[in-house]
């Protein structure tokens, strides 16, 4: 599994090298090696269990440690909603990581709204087109004088440049942006706004979150990838 289809990177503590590429994929699953570590400085590699003078027990958790419970989390959920990581780990945060709580809703009669309300679109309608985008192509066919041809090149709704479909990039809600508008949106948001959770679709009337898997397709910077794996892990939290 590569780090571009990981929906969450090689997970890198900034202590140590991404692992080797030959990992196998259940140490990578959910982009982080959680068998592995996260360098030597993380902490105690043990849960450290303390008392205070009330004779209160609590665990101090390594960062590792917190990041293999979030991976395990999400395991469980997807082992029986058969749904992608990344769709699962925004589930999971919009109800708070109940696992109980998000399998009773999943297996209600209402389980499409609480997709909605997740901001995620439900499995039911991947593929389909928001209806301003689909104005937009067939617009453009008609433009190119047959129903049945899929244009040449599309208008990025962000830059308005024209370019091949092989340029624009799209999440499940199907609104195309070029690959350059992508990257510094989702960089500013990161960055300027320090978001991980509620990254949504850029277009104007779209509040579908984006996905980890998008995030690390499009943002090369390995800075910037550390960065939004902290603000999650520090979300989790």
């Amino acid at each position: 599994m590569s780090s571009d289809e990981a929906p969450f990177g090689e997970y890198d503590s900034g202590n140590e090298s991404p692992q080797d590429e030959d990992d196998t994929e259940s140490e990578e699953y959910f982009g982080m090696d959680i068998e592995g570590g996260l360098g030597d400085d993380q902490g105690p590699s043990h849960h450290d269990i303390k008392a205070d003078d009330d004779d209160y027990f609590h665990e101090v958790l390594s960062t590792e440690q917190i990041v293999q419970y979030m991976v395990e989390s999400i395991k469980e959920v997807n082992n029986v909603m058969q749904i992608s990581a990344t769709t699962v780990r925004i589930l999971l945060n919009h109800f708070k990581w109940d696992k109980e709580k998000l399998m009773e809703r999943y297996y209600s009669d209402d389980q499409e709204s609480m997709f909605v309300e997740a901001r995620v679109v439900p499995p039911s309608k991947k593929g389909f087109v928001q209806p301003s985008t689909q104005s937009t192509l067939k617009m453009k066919l008609r433009s190119f004088g047959s129903s049945n041809t899929e244009p040449s090149v599309y208008d990025c709704e962000i830059c308005y440049i024209k370019a091949p479909k092989a340029m624009m990039t799209g999440i499940e809600c199907g609104h195309l942006f070029c690959t350059s508008c992508w990257t510094e949106y989702l960089t500013g948001k990161i960055v300027d706004e320090g978001a991980s959770q509620t990254i949504a679709c850029p277009s104007s009337n779209c509040d579908i979150l984006v996905d980890d898997q998008t995030v690390f397709k499009l943002v090369k910077d390995p800075k910037i990838r550390l960065k939004y794996q902290h603000l999650i892990t520090n979300n989790f939290v």
